[in-house]
């Protein structure tokens, strides 16, 4: 092989296990710092940290994960982020926390969502989600 195909096959091959690292998601729970991190907070109070961009992309490998079958929010739209929303999951997306409007946080979640707001100098925004779901 000439010198400049073997730098050409270099390339390329860098340039694909750049882009498989890209799309490959890790399921793993996040034990990392909390400051501005968005995810996906199950029940049990297990967090999985994702970019705000690919909350969506993380709920479908998620629901597959746990078993899920996927719900539909509008007729004929199976969506990975409302079957999580349904089966108790939160949503932290942008700082925001989503919580389904039939949902009761569990106490983990309180817990870790405690944690998530001192972290992030937010306490007042946990003692109003505090104050919404303690009677739940």
């Amino acid at each position: 092989m000439a010198p400049i195909a073997k730098i050409v096959e270099s390339i390329k091959n860098s340039l694909n296990a750049i882009a498989e690292e890209a799309t490959t998601f890790k399921l793993e729970p996040y034990q990392g710092d909390l400051a501005g991190v968005d995810g996906w907070l199950s029940p049990d109070g297990t967090f999985y940290a994702c970019n705000y961009y690919d909350h969506l992309i993380y709920a479908d490998k998620l629901v597959a994960r746990m078993g899920y079958k996927k719900v539909n929010r509008f007729p004929y739209e199976l969506n990975g982020e409302y079957t999580l929303e349904k089966n108790g999951w939160v949503k932290i997306s942008l700082g925001r926390v989503v919580v389904h409007k039939d949902m009761h946080l569990t106490k983990r979640q309180m817990d870790f969502l405690f944690d998530y707001y001192v972290r992030n100098s937010r306490e007042e925004e946990f003692m109003e989600i505090l104050e919404k779901y303690e009677n739940n």
